[in-house]
């Protein structure tokens, strides 16, 4: 079945595209200055912008606006199908609670007291600024486009009481310019607004200043001094390659739209099926559409042969198509990392390793693992920035990032007894240190300060049994004299 799409003009967004990543945007220069800010980012809004028009079509194409609601069949158009089945919508659904369906942590990556009073003030802090939040909205643009940005301010309201605030950018409007040498290093991040007129403002921060820029300018209208030694604006990204995490199966996820049009295109063919007439004529006044809206017809023979009317129609065989579409679903499944949803026969309920593996859990752990890593070191980057505010401000907290580890809590409490009977098995053990228990367990999302607690706990516990050990040896010894 033929069909076209129209509309490309007025609708450069819902056009099929074939997308390989956002590319990185690098610039000749060792540093951006108020001399050569103008030239620079000019050149690079260029890149961007062909970074933004693929954004805006997966973000599109995310909401729901994809290439089948534009088709239209060049043979009874009336009978067109405009389906979406928003598979891109669920992947994205999916990463997003997985990853951070629950609050990142920070933890401290040493037994120091003051690092982990620190990290206590730390984490309680992003709890009252809403980072949860934060992060599951920049989370979201990294599986939609591939990049997503994080812009650390120091905080003007004293009613959240916090010395900093975090923002996630629009990728749309957001970009970093990368030094072009084998370093790669971060020289600048612009943020930019349009207003109602057309006119563009960029906001250029760079590690010693911030500019302020329009379009087409080659000097900044305003510079100031960034006084925290950092870029403020931190780019995230899904992979590599900077692809979302539905972008590898477009063409899939087409496929699956246009068999879902078109199969139900077929079910209406089939209703509205067309008629053959045999042996007999009509009067010169009957159309298709007054057969169509009377829905009868008298027919007359011709030449004594019996005159007949039929519909013309063929049904699909709707279980081989319904094989071919679940073959299209969990190839999309298996690519893109995210766990089917079962055929209903999980097999032995006892062995829950084995349906881990078979429903595609243990995968999409692993997928999770390797955005953690890709996540690691922009937040790193963060935690300094709001180092440098927290230590600079009055009645600040100080602390190192470099003693600070990122934990993710999704799967905590998975396996749960698998994990406390390694954990029990290791401590009866005399050769290994306890800590190292505690971190091998995999039981405990801040390994440190379980361990030290359980410490406290246990000394605790030895003092009181050895203290009723001597008040009944004194007993013991008061009942003999």
């Amino acid at each position: 079945m033929r069909f076209r799409l129209t509309g490309v003009k007025d609708m450069p967004n819902t056009v099929a595209k074939h997308l390989f990543g956002r590319e990185k945007i690098f610039a000749s220069v060792n540093a951006v200055t108020a001399q050569n800010v103008g030239e620079v980012v000019e050149q690079a809004y260029l890149k961007h912008a062909i970074n933004r028009d693929d954004i805006e079509y997966l973000w599109n194409y995310f909401k729901g606006d994809q290439p089948s609601l534009y088709r239209i069949r060049e043979l009874r158009n009336e009978l067109t199908k405009q389906i979406v089945e928003n598979r891109a919508n669920e992947i994205v659904s999916f990463k997003t609670g997985f990853l951070v369906g629950r609050p990142i942590q920070y933890v401290a990556a040493t037994g120091d007291k003051n690092v982990s009073d620190a990290v206590g003030i730390l984490n309680d802090v992003m709890r009252r600024i809403g980072k949860h939040t934060k992060d599951k909205q920049l989370v979201e643009w990294c599986m939609i486009c591939g990049l997503g940005y994080r812009y650390v301010v120091q905080n003007r309201d004293n009613s959240i009481r916090s010395p900093f605030n975090l923002y996630t950018l629009d990728p749309r409007n957001t970009f970093v310019i990368r030094r072009n040498d084998y370093s790669e290093t971060v020289i600048a991040a612009v943020n930019y607004v349009t207003d109602e007129k057309g006119n563009v403002t960029f906001t250029v921060y760079t590690p010693r200043q911030v500019f302020t820029l329009l379009k087409g300018a080659d000097k900044p209208q305003k510079t100031a001094v960034n006084a925290f030694g950092a870029i403020p604006i931190i780019e995230y990204q899904n992979n590599n390659a900077r692809q979302g995490a539905f972008e590898i199966v477009l063409t899939l996820l087409d496929a699956i739209n246009d068999f879902d049009c078109a199969r139900n295109e077929a079910v209406e063919q089939f209703v509205q099926s067309l008629l053959v007439l045999y042996n007999c004529q009509v009067d010169d006044n009957v159309t298709a559409d007054t057969i169509r809206q009377a829905g009868m017809i008298l027919l007359k023979s011709m030449n004594g042969e019996k005159a007949d009317i039929k519909n013309l129609s063929e049904e699909l065989d709707q279980s081989q198509n319904q094989t071919l579409k679940n073959d299209m679903y969990n190839s999309v499944l298996q690519i893109v990392g995210v766990p089917s949803q079962g055929d209903g026969n999980t097999g032995d309920s006892s062995n829950n390793g084995a349906i881990v593996l078979k429903n595609g859990w243990q995968g999409a752990e692993t997928r999770a693992e390797a955005f953690e890593a890709m996540y690691m070191e922009p937040e790193m980057e963060m935690l300094s920035v709001v180092s440098n505010i927290c230590g600079s401000v009055r009645n600040g907290f100080k602390f190192d990032p470099a003693d600070i580890d990122v934990k993710f809590t999704r799967r905590n409490y998975e396996n749960i007894l698998s994990k406390s009977q390694t954990l029990t098995t290791m401590l009866a053990q005399d050769k290994i240190h306890p800590k190292c228990a505690f971190e091998a367990s995999g039981l405990f999302v801040d390994t440190e300060e379980a361990y030290s607690l359980s410490m406290q706990w246990y000394e605790k516990i030895k003092a009181e049994q050895q203290k009723q050990i001597q008040e009944k040896q004194t007993e013991v010894k008061r009942d003999g004299e």
